[in-house]
């Protein structure tokens, strides 16, 4: 059976232009002037998912979204914003009306498309409740590859769950790795108070990858811990799994988000002085109370070293064995980066990627 969108824009030509856009997906689009024309189909006919326009005369987007919310046979209706506001207040009134998500025109017609499928494919497996997995990545210190793990893992969750990348790093460079230059992040969340944080505040916040991933960009100053837990806990109710990219070292950030993960990737170095700095975070991190089961080991083996020698010195130093090792990718990470085109899309069949999505899959399978 096809699926249909109807469209709310007092401008025709954009519900025609979406029209003319999705009808080649087998989408069928249902146009409407007004948001008192789009109600009244509603209340007899419901489709798959409704595009509204923020600014229409009499009643705007916000109301007519709100409308839709208050009524218990369409509580669940997915609702797209589909606005040239790009205001962050308007981002937050429209996820506090009910929005699923906020496309701001102009929209590439291939990110538009995949936006809609994602939240059909979603819709079509009914609402979800379970709350989302926390997944942290922290370096033993600075210069292992937290960061390019970080990115590079959540690319490779989205491909199967819906997926949010954090960077908790005071100026952290997620947003360069993935080639995004954000409007909002977590800057926007510390003019709140911890208790005025709410999920669409949140939501408001991040910034979509065209991979699906979405990013809370970083903030350029110290974040205090009241602030991290309540953005922590609105985060996991908007997604499947958060990657939280922490940089390197223990600090009280790390600490706090350690005592809620589900897993908490170690990346480290395989050298003495290195395995030693490893030592010291995974006692901090004791003291931290993380569970034991949550500590993954991961090392990106940048110098090639034997895997075999490298394994035993881990082994014997701390007493665990690496769940991961990423073998050498120093020139492609470096291309990379400079691209703005993570490994996992710039080149996905390099072994480094094809190690990263094995263990991406591994959290995922232990879940």
């Amino acid at each position: 059976m096809s699926q249909r969108i109807l469209a709310v824009d007092d401008d025709a030509d954009v519900p025609t232009l979406i029209r003319l856009l999705l009808k080649r997906y087998g989408i069928e689009v249902i146009e409407a002037r007004s948001g008192a024309e789009a109600l009244g189909f509603l209340a007899h006919d419901l489709p798959d998912l409704v595009i509204l326009d923020v600014m229409m005369p009499e009643m705007d987007g916000y109301e007519v979204c709100r409308h839709i919310r208050a009524d218990p046979r369409m509580a669940h209706l997915p609702v797209v914003m589909l606005t040239a506001r790009t205001l962050l207040e308007s981002r937050v009134e429209a996820f506090r009306a009910g929005a699923d998500d906020y496309v701001t025109k102009p929209v590439h017609a291939a990110e538009l498309v995949a936006r809609l499928q994602a939240i059909l494919e979603h819709s079509a497996s009914g609402p979800v409740h379970k709350e989302g997995r926390a997944i942290s990545v922290l370096g033993a210190r600075g210069g292992v590859g937290a960061t390019t793990l970080a990115v590079n893992l959540a690319l490779a969750l989205a491909a199967q769950a819906r997926t949010i990348l954090t960077d908790l790093e005071v100026g952290g460079m997620a947003a360069a790795h993935l080639g995004l230059n954000p409007p909002h992040g977590l800057n926007n969340l510390l003019t709140l108070e911890a208790d005025a944080i709410d999920p669409a505040s949140v939501e408001a916040a991040l910034t979509p990858h065209s991979s699906g991933l979405r990013l809370l960009a970083a903030a350029d100053g110290p974040v205090d811990s009241a602030r991290v837990g309540a953005v922590f806990n609105r985060l996991l109710s908007l997604c499947d799994v958060c990657v939280f990219d922490l940089g390197a070292g223990l600090g009280q950030i790390a600490r706090t988000i350690a005592q809620h993960s589900h897993d908490f990737i170690l990346v480290l170095d395989s050298d003495r002085v290195g395995l030693m700095q490893v030592h010291r975070v995974m006692h901090g991190l004791n003291e931290a109370r993380l569970p034991h089961a949550a500590l993954k080991l991961v090392w990106i083996n940048r110098l090639g070293l034997s895997a075999e020698n490298a394994q035993s010195a881990i082994r014997a130093s701390l007493g665990y064995d690496p769940v991961a090792i990423i073998g050498p990718a120093a020139n492609a990470m470096y291309d990379a980066i400079e691209q703005g085109q993570p490994l996992l899309v710039s080149q996905p069949d390099h072994p480094a990627a094809v190690q990263m999505r094995a263990l991406a899959a591994s959290l995922m399978s232990a879940a």
